[in-house]
């Protein structure tokens, strides 16, 4: 079993952890508040006082703080060697800080991986769940069965920092989307006087609609074919017209729905209208 270090027990540090304990790795736990340690002691972890003793006796230390600049800090103050050890950060932050991140870690000849958690904390341990990683050479040979136990849908996507962000960014919109998506059709619905439980009532309907748009980016995008639309840009343009002068003649917040037309209706007008809705990932990026 690998020697594992824990640095961060909150809710996802601590779910981290538990996992791994569970998993037979030899276990060791850092909190800046020593007391959350002592739950994790009685499942035969080692509570370290310091974040030296912690990575000292590790070969992988796993930080989960709040922030890449809080790891960056952490490192900083280290006393020990870190040459040779793994650090694994899966706390949050831009770019600039992971690079930042990294480039200590080189400094001081420590490999390193950067982990973004897609999931709860009680996802932690499941099959479903995912934790996408970027790391040097080697990192996701010797340590990806050690982040697939925590997740078992995880990835190694690259070697540069910024293509965790990047896919932090892209994920974040499809969630942040249809949840706003929810939002500004509750408003609109209200403006009308629709009871909120009956419109909350028929979003389940439209989840097989998500569903089968996700099936028609995934057979289009990658492969760049957009033609022979079952369903037109032109065809949703038309709709999202027609949506965007509700949303106007309710005096509810259209933004959301301009947005969407405006980029719709911009891609027909330069010749795209036969083509897949799809094809704005190339029309909006050119």
């Amino acid at each position: 079993m690998t020697n594992i270090a824990i640095l961060g027990l909150g809710s996802m540090g601590s779910a981290l952890a538990h996992c791994l304990i569970k998993a037979g790795h030899n276990v060791a736990v850092w909190n800046r508040t020593p007391g959350k340690s002592d739950a994790f002691t009685n499942l035969g972890a080692r509570a370290a006082k310091t974040p030296d003793e912690a990575i000292a006796v590790s070969d992988f230390a796993i930080v989960c703080v709040k922030s890449h600049a809080q790891t960056v800090k952490i490192i900083s103050d280290l006393t020990i060697s870190i040459q040779g050890k793994m650090i694994c950060d899966m706390s949050t932050g831009d770019t600039k800080d992971a690079e930042a991140l990294v480039k200590i870690l080189s400094a001081q000849g420590a490999r390193y991986m950067l982990g973004m958690i897609n999931a709860y904390p009680s996802g932690i341990g499941t099959d479903d769940a995912t934790i996408l990683t970027v790391g040097s050479a080697g990192s996701w040979l010797a340590y990806g069965p050690i982040i697939q136990t925590l997740a078992g849908r995880s990835a190694c996507i690259g070697r540069e920092p910024s293509a965790l962000a990047a896919m932090f960014a892209g994920l974040f919109s499809v969630r942040q989307g249809f949840m706003f998506g929810m939002i500004y059709g509750a408003i609109v619905c209200e403006k009308a006087g629709v009871p909120m439980q009956v419109f909350s009532d028929q979003i389940p309907a439209s989840l097989k609609l998500v569903h089968d748009y996700y099936g028609l980016f995934e057979r289009s995008v990658p492969t760049e074919r957009f033609a022979n639309a079952e369903a037109s840009m032109k065809v949703y343009a038309l709709a999202q017209e027609d949506a965007l002068k509700t949303f106007q003649s309710l005096d509810a917040p259209s933004e959301f729905m301009q947005l969407m037309y405006d980029n719709t209706k911009a891609a027909w007008d330069d010749g795209h209208g036969d083509q897949e809705l799809t094809a704005l990932v190339k029309t909006m990026a050119n």
